[in-house]
This record gives C-alpha cells, sequence and structure tokens, in this order.
C-alpha cells in the first residue's frame, strides 16, 4: 500500500465516522452531544491509527531489502559465459555458485542502498524444482505458470551475514550475524537454465 492509498483510506474513514456521527444525532432524539463527540473522538484516534501506520510504512519503504537487488547473475563451471561450452554443473552446485555472486554483489556500494553485507559465513542453498513442487508450496510462492518448466527452479539462501548502514525492516546495524536473508513471505529466487548456463534472479515484485 502506497502513500495515495493511504491517504484514501484515511479519508474514507473520517468521512464514514463523522456521518455516522450526524446520522446518529438527527435521527433519534436521545443522541446528545456527547454520542456526537464520541464518535469523533472514535474517528480522530483511528485516523491517528492510519497516520502512524503510514509513517511506519514509509520507514520501512525507505530502507533497502535484500530481496530486493533483482540483479540477474548468469553462471557457467568456470563463471565464463560461453556458447560453446558444454557443462554438466548440476541444479544444486549452480545455485550454490549463483548465491555466491548475489551475496558478493550485496557488499558492493551501490547509489539508492541504503546497507551494505560487509562479512558473510555458513552459506547454502535449498533448490526446489517448479515442475515437481506441489500445489501447496506453488501456491505459498504465488508460483506463476510461465515459471514451472523443467528447466527453472525456486532457489532459497541461507547465510549468516553482517552489514553496515540500515536494512529493513532489522534497522541500523549494531555489528550482530544476521541469520535470515529476508523478513516477509517466501519470495525465494527463480534459477533457470539456457543451454549451457544457469541464470538467478530475486522473485521479488
Amino acid at each position: 500500500m502506497n502513500a495515495k492509498n493511504f491517504s484514501f483510506a484515511l479519508g474514507e474513514v473520517n468521512e464514514k465516522y463523522v456521518t455516522e456521527a450526524i446520522e446518529y444525532s438527527g435521527s433519534t432524539k436521545l443522541a446528545t452531544r456527547t454520542h456526537f463527540r464520541k464518535a469523533l473522538i472514535i474517528a480522530a484516534i483511528i485516523t491517528a491509527l492510519l497516520l502512524l501506520s503510514a509513517a511506519a510504512y514509509a520507514v520501512i519503504r525507505y530502507y533497502s531489502t535484500t530481496i530486493e537487488n533483482t540483479t540477474l547473475y548468469w553462471y557457467t563451471d568456470n563463471g565464463v559465459l560461453t556458447s560453446e561450452q558444454n557443462t554438466s554443473l548440476s541444479p544444486e552446485d549452480a545455485a550454490y555458485e549463483l548465491a555466491v555472486l548475489f551475496m558478493d554483489d550485496l557488499k558492493a556500494e551501490k547509489e539508492g542502498k541504503t546497507f551494505r553485507v560487509t562479512e558473510y559465513k555458513d552459506l547454502s542453498v535449498s533448490v526446489m524444482s517448479t515442475r515437481q513442487m506441489d500445489k501447496e508450496t506453488a501456491a505459498i510462492y504465488f508460483l506463476k505458470d510461465e515459471e514451472i518448466s523443467p528447466d527453472t527452479w525456486v532457489v532459497e539462501i541461507a547465510v549468516s551475514y553482517k552489514y553496515e548502514g540500515t536494512l529493513s525492516p532489522i534497522g541500523p546495524s549494531n555489528g550482530e550475524w544476521i541469520d535470515v536473508l529476508y523478513q516477509a513471505s517466501p519470495v525465494g529466487f527463480l534459477m533457470t537454465k539456457e543451454g549451457n548456463s544457469y541464470s538467478l534472479q530475486s522473485r521479488y515484485e
């Protein structure tokens, strides 16, 4: 939800409760100024909560997250793209090498990014074939039809890392090891085999 949607919702709530207060006041002789004031107070409280939620959302969205890095990474046996080379690299090995590229890229300073990974350890990957994925798991990942093929996999990266700067939603770095790559509903990375090369990209949208 963006700022425009928050503003619209805020207006709707205000209009709803103020209108109800006026209708209530005019529809019964027992209604008093006290009732009207209570309705306005409720509207004011809800408005304040919406404003706080909007502010919190804006703060969280201002800071970068790891999964937002949607750079497309490629890998072959020797790490160099060639159209002639045949590869016997397994999906698991390819996913690990691509995860290394992803984490190394997070160590680079980039414009607009509010954090930088300084070091990482204990890197591992889990690789799930999109063709063999059960319906429940596919639903959790909101898997799209075009992502399902014998040559595509959903990859999750497990790693411990330290960073500098501010990372959403954790906040400023305190120098401790972080063992969760991203904190949200499962998104994962889509790995695709094309010819003799593998590619990996965050599924973040």
